[in-house]
């Protein structure tokens, strides 16, 4: 894609998007044309007065001005003159404030109609899209490349506006004096030529510039997300250092990159001025009228900054198409990815959700579920226990729909889960995963980002049922404390409450508990334990265990090993066996207690 049809796609979609906003800024643009206009003719009343106060050899302007005002009965003068060329700067500048404005609001438009469209892109992926993203890359793309496509695209709006006023700027000194005006502009155009050739080298700073940002980004995400161990481990300094290799390497490349968007108007500018300066002294040669030749050269000196402008944004456009380019990579990825939604709307569980042979493997990877088929009956609770690795939390990403199987099907009530309206499914669940993630606000907070239209009751009820109550009740600010980023103010044991609390708080169609108990002391896993016991047969629930404690009360239990399903029946027929699976694992947990 030429950079021309790239500048065009996202233009497409602004017009589409913001027609009345570009309408309003157009219709600026044309009064601020006349007003620019108006700005430079105004010079020359002015100029004819100081060379000849009694206007005795006025220019054409000037005897317009004398007539007008003449048949107002108004005498004409120095300060008529000078106000009425103070009036119309006055009133361009105003314009200029009003264009501003506007630009900046199609610009903040954009930008947020970028980043929304985006969001929707990622978020309508499935998990696939995320587990396998750079984060880097991810949060630059999102935090740098899309201001920055925003900022482009203010320049392009204001070289809209650029591109207006010059020809007003040119149009009236043509008039004036063509020849003057003409030489210069041929001029610039051959003192301009060789700066058009930066655009190379833009472009490839520009994409310099945006994978450092990845790198450097990634690198201080995964720091922040890993500081416990960091200190744990005592790696601050190399840790540190990583970073600030990282973030040299982008400074290095970005400096070049700012380095030359800016020196393309500071050494194009000088240049503009002596093409004037030369059209001028070639026009006094021939003898122009002086007024007008200073209205020609004021107005010449005043579009040289816009052409140099225009030659920034020229060079700005090949910077910045790097981050355009990445931006629609990750939206065509996550699109690649993205989920299919079928028209089913979710309302209850009426029979069971089933795997029916369902085989997923992760790419690159061997198969990591084989010909899987599990039942989760409603009412009841079923138990997926195995080795670490065995395949048990891809199925219940496969549940969630977060996976799609490879083979198989999932169905939910015998209908596959392509044909319902996944989230209003999800909406329905209570998801507790093993490292339940708090955000960094109250615990009510917490809980009603579950369900925002839970009553107070509710809220209680939910941290009971959690065994959460009487922890939270004995807190300094009680449900309304501060948990800390991803709940690092609570325990371990806190935490999972509160996030157990989070799912019962939808009073939800399915229940899963994923591996809820693995990382907990024993008074909280017990406690935890009392949840789940007094929750069965109260709901469907799957518990993904580890520890074997937690699933005593299942109603049917299925075990795992190198992604199959090797043993199912009730805890009691499968625990009694010396043959099974399920046996040796009790035997090697207990032993090791």
């Amino acid at each position: 894609m030429s950079k021309i049809s790239k500048i065009s796609e996202i233009f497409l979609e602004f017009f589409k998007n913001y027609p009345r906003k570009f309408l309003f800024l157009f219709i600026l643009l044309l009064l601020e044309g006349v007003i620019a206009a108006s700005t430079v003719l105004s010079i020359i009343p002015l100029a004819d007065y100081l060379l000849d106060p009694t206007f005795s050899n006025p220019s054409r302007v000037t005897r317009f001005v004398l007539d007008f005002f003449s048949s107002l009965g108004v005498k004409v003068d120095f300060w008529l003159v000078g106000f009425i060329f103070i009036g119309f700067n006055i009133l361009k500048g105003v314009f200029k404030v009003a264009i501003r404005y506007a630009i900046l609001r199609i610009k903040y438009s954009v930008l947020r109609g970028l980043i929304n469209h985006s969001l929707t892109k990622f978020f309508g992926a499935r998990w696939e899209f995320f587990a396998s993203s750079d984060k880097g890359r991810l949060l630059n793309t999102l935090n740098k490349e899309i201001p920055k496509i925003g900022d482009t695209l203010g320049q392009l709006a204001t070289q809209m506006s650029s591109i207006v006023q010059f020809a007003i700027y040119i149009i009236v000194p043509i008039w004036l004096n063509a020849y003057m005006t003409l030489t210069a502009l041929v001029l610039t155009f051959c003192f301009g030529l060789p700066f058009l050739f930066f655009n190379r080298l833009s472009y490839r700073l520009g994409k310099l510039n945006t994978e450092t940002s990845n790198i450097e980004l990634g690198i201080l995400s995964e720091i922040f997300q890993s500081a416990r161990i960091i200190l744990g481990f005592g790696r601050q300094a190399y840790s540190k250092l990583k970073y600030l290799e990282a973030f040299d390497a982008h400074i290095n490349a970005t400096l070049k990159s700012q380095t030359l968007t800016e020196a393309v108007p500071g050494l194009f500018a000088p240049m503009g001025m002596l093409a004037a300066v030369i059209a001028l002294g070639l026009s006094l040669q021939q003898q122009g009228q002086v007024s007008e030749l200073a209205a020609v050269m004021w107005s010449l000196l005043s579009a040289m900054p816009i052409l140099s402008a225009l030659l920034q944004t020229h060079v700005n456009i090949s910077n910045f198409i790097p981050s355009f380019e990445q931006l629609q990579s990750e939206r065509n990825r996550a699109y690649g990815l993205r989920e299919i939604e079928g028209e089913k709307v979710f309302d209850k569980l009426n029979n069971c959700i089933s795997l029916r042979n369902v085989s997923f493997s992760y790419p690159s990877r061997n198969k990591t579920i084989s010909n899987v088929n599990i039942n989760l009956y409603r009412g009841k609770m079923t138990a997926l226990v195995g080795k670490s690795g065995s395949g048990k939390s891809t199925i219940t990403d496969l549940i969630l729909g977060l996976l799609a199987p490879d083979f198989g099907m999932v169905l939910i009530d015998d209908i596959p889960f392509s044909d319902w309206k996944q989230n209003t499914f999800r909406e329905k669940v209570g998801y507790v995963p093993q490292e339940p993630i708090l955000f960094h606000t109250s615990i009510r907070e917490n809980l009603l980002w579950a369900l925002d239209t839970a009553s107070e009751s509710d809220l209680w009820d939910a941290l009971k049922l959690s065994n959460a109550e009487q922890f939270v009740k004995g807190l300094p600010e009680g449900i309304d404390t501060i948990v800390g980023d991803r709940g690092v103010r609570m325990s371990g044991g806190q935490r999972q409450r509160i996030a157990l609390a989070r799912g019962l708080l939808r009073k939800p169609e399915l229940l899963i508990l994923d591996e809820a108990t693995s990382s907990l002391d024993t008074e909280s896993e017990k406690l935890i334990q009392k949840s789940i016991e007094n929750l069965a047969h109260k709901m469907t629930i799957l518990v993904i265990a580890h520890r074997l404690t937690t699933i005593i009360k299942a109603d049917k239990l299925y075990v795992m090993h190198d992604g199959e399903i090797v043993e199912e029946g009730t805890y009691k027929e499968l625990s009694l066996q010396s043959n099974t699976m399920l046996y040796s694992m009790l035997n090697n947990q207990n032993n090791n207690n």
